[in-house]
């Protein structure tokens, strides 16, 4: 199965040439409302919102995420995150980068179809106990008892973001003793081998994928305009490792993105 990234055309560069893409944690996500949905009873000695903000430190800390989609061709997604149509949308081989194993996720990618709702759903839980919630993080690999929470956390969004289809990997980043530098650190753990890194003050943890899973690169409409000699040979470095080039456009006929192979 191939889902997509839609990303800037210097961050496609990187993550083709260094086999490695981004995760990012529920607290640095564009949707400040992520991860808000518990569905938290009140408690005797705690309230719901403070039980919240106390998982979702936990979940911050122990677990990041991909966000992929099923769909190259959406007009407003090369808007919102393909760089206003000059960047472009990388295809990933999502078997081939590992992204189904159960014993390497702790959600892996076919079970992390983003659930979107008009309204929160109203069903009621317990305050995970003190125990219960220094539990959350120590999984490294899918278990189902856990789903259900890490479900709530991850893979619900408000009914706007609709149009993204997006489907999501959760990998575990904690590990100890970390090889550190001042904004950098690589660490290897049961989910791969990542390299910490910071985007602004914003972490971001990308891991190492195998460079046969990138298969394909969408170009925005914009993405080369003229003779930028410049971008045009970081394309022909791109085709030279075997990935199929496409260049996207707008269809004359309909609102449609509608794309052609690079060469024709």
């Amino acid at each position: 199965m191939i889902l997509y990234k839609y990303v800037s055309f210097d961050a496609a560069d990187k993550i083709i040439n260094n086999s490695s893409i981004g995760f990012t944690g529920i607290m640095d996500l564009n949707d400040p409302f992520e991860g808000s949905y518990f569905g938290f009873e009140r408690g005797k000695d705690i309230s719901p919102s403070l039980a919240m903000s106390a998982l979702r430190s936990r979940l911050a800390k122990n677990y990041a995420l991909l966000s992929l989609t099923r769909q190259p061709f959406n007009a407003l997604m090369w808007s919102h995150y393909g760089d206003s149509h000059s960047g472009v949308v990388i295809g990933i081989d999502v078997e081939k980068a590992g992204f189904t194993e159960l014993d390497r996720s702790s959600i892996p990618i076919q079970y992390g179809e983003v659930i979107y709702t008009s309204t929160k759903p109203q069903d009621v839980h317990a305050i995970p106990t003190s125990s219960e919630l220094l539990d959350v993080g120590v999984d490294t690999t899918f278990d189902a008892s856990a789903y259900n929470l890490l479900k709530r956390a991850f893979l619900y969004k408000s009914l706007e973001w609709a149009y993204e289809e997006e489907v999501r990997i959760v990998k575990n980043i904690s590990v100890e003793p970390y090889i550190a530098t001042d904004n950098y650190k690589s660490f290897k753990n049961d989910g791969g081998r990542w390299t910490k890194i910071k985007i602004g003050e914003r972490p971001l943890y990308c891991l190492d994928i195998p460079k046969k899973s990138i298969v394909s690169v969408h170009l925005g409409q914009n993405a080369i305009t003229g003779l930028n000699k410049k971008r045009l040979s970081v394309v022909d470095n791109w085709e030279s490792k075997g990935l199929e080039i496409y260049r996207c456009k707008a269809d004359l006929h309909t609102w449609s993105v509608i794309a052609h192979p690079a060469e024709s």
